[in-house]
């Protein structure tokens, strides 16, 4: 199973099947939003994240999202 390092706000790493699963790591961390449904989380978050470094990101899926994050430099897969 590959191993991800999630390089936002902290550092985190974390084990997963696939890129997506990032999302719930993300949501249930998250100070603003957390509770709001998947898609809502995932565009709340990209907008911030948009914000935060000026590149895009995509929200219409968990793989979508999390390869956008990997393309950032948000995230890594380590292992």
């Amino acid at each position: 199973m590959p191993r991800y390092r999630l390089n936002y706000g902290d550092v985190r790493e974390f084990e997963a099947q696939g890129v997506g699963e990032v999302v719930p790591i993300l949501q249930e961390r998250h100070c603003v939003g957390g509770g709001d449904d998947e898609h809502s989380f995932m565009r709340r978050a990209a907008m911030e994240m948009c914000e935060w470094n000026g590149k895009n990101y995509y929200f219409h899926s968990r793989s979508a999202f999390g390869e956008s994050m990997i393309r950032n430099g948000l995230l890594e897969v380590i292992d």
